[in-house]
């Protein structure tokens, strides 16, 4: 490195996939790494970060479906076993969960765009 280059700043992990859980750019934290529900854009509009090259494919469905499953499997399991309670409890968790997928489904694209930034792994 010669002496009139300055350093990379440093890709912090934790900060990068915040930042992109909450749809921001996770180089600067600012632009939006989104664009309509699921899509992401090609560069920040912002600091002009490429971030094409982050290419998560289908990483953010299968961490929602995990994380979904985990959580309503179980809840749904045991609201169908009590014959005493009511069809629109089971229909409710039902309709839960498919919100919960629906709301996290673009954060995660997000924050697994800002992993793959902090870790610098590029789509090849």
């Amino acid at each position: 490195m010669s002496h009139n280059q300055t350093p990379a700043p440093a890709r912090v992990l934790g900060r990068a996939i915040m930042r992109g859980f909450i749809g921001r750019c996770s180089a600067c934290g600012r632009g939006p790494v989104i664009r309509g529900y699921i899509s992401p854009v090609a560069a920040c509009s912002v600091c002009g970060e490429d971030l094409a090259r982050y290419q998560t494919a289908d990483f953010a469905p299968y961490l929602v479906t995990f994380f979904v499953g985990l959580v309503f499997t179980p809840l749904t399991f045991v609201l169908s076993l009590d014959e005493t309670l009511a069809d629109w409890a089971l229909y409710a968790t039902i309709a839960a969960a498919l919100a919960t997928a629906f709301v996290l489904l673009p954060r995660t694209k997000g924050a697994a765009i800002g992993l793959l930034w902090a870790l610098d792994v590029p789509n090849t």
